[in-house]
């Protein structure tokens, strides 16, 4: 009985920990499409849930994408969208802050093409600089961060690196003083966050113990 309560407690601290702040591995600057580039996406918990029109519940978790583009070397001239996916479906989201400021940008449901946020693609969510200017998201040599409050309306991803259909994605744009793309465009799965992976083990082990006792 002592070492269940133990175990509870240790899982009960884990989920704790991971309900503050759980912190994501990084990819980059040598993946497929980063160019120099580090991406970091962290879920930073639930921060509240809603009913949609239809009645069904939406849960509504905070998560950050940062940029780090101080060794990008694709050739553009500024980050003018990002899009993240972190669940199957999503209602919808908002953005909590963003370089230059959260009113600069606005959402579109759905994810990133060549020519920018296309509308499609189930449980994406697009942030799209809304000025003609591209005077926020420089590159390179700057780090950004977009925070996302997402209403999803369907299991989070497990972050489950063994299956990659359960890995978050993570969209980008790069482009020149025009706005025209330049390089690739980032599209990349984001591995397991360390917080995530603890918390998994720590109610694995704590199940276990139960059973034996």
């Amino acid at each position: 009985m002592l070492k269940f309560a133990r175990a509870a407690f240790l899982v009960f601290a884990v989920l704790v920990a991971g309900a503050t702040h759980a912190r994501a591995e990084s990819i980059g600057p040598n993946c497929g499409t980063c160019q120099g580039s580090i991406y970091t996406l962290e879920n930073l918990g639930m921060v509240g849930d809603i009913y949609g029109l239809d009645g069904n519940p939406f849960d509504t978790y905070q998560f950050r994408l940062t940029i780090d583009a101080t060794n990008y070397n694709g050739g553009g001239a500024a980050i003018d969208e990002v899009a993240v996916k972190v669940a199957s479906s999503a209602n919808k989201a908002t953005i909590v802050s963003a370089p230059g400021g959260a009113s600069l940008w606005q959402v579109v449901p759905g994810g990133l093409n060549a020519d920018g946020c296309s509308g499609s693609g189930s449980g994406f969510e697009c942030a799209e600089w809304t000025l003609t200017t591209l005077s926020a998201a420089v590159v390179p040599g700057t780090i950004w961060s977009w925070t996302f409050n997402i209403d999803v309306s369907s299991p989070l991803f497990s972050f489950d690196s063994a299956n990659p259909d359960l890995l978050p994605s993570i969209k980008v744009r790069y482009v020149d003083d025009a706005g025209n793309k330049v390089g690739a465009l980032v599209s990349e799965k984001v591995p397991e966050p360390t917080t995530l992976g603890l918390m998994a083990v720590g109610l694995g082990l704590a199940a276990a113990r139960r059973r034996r006792a």
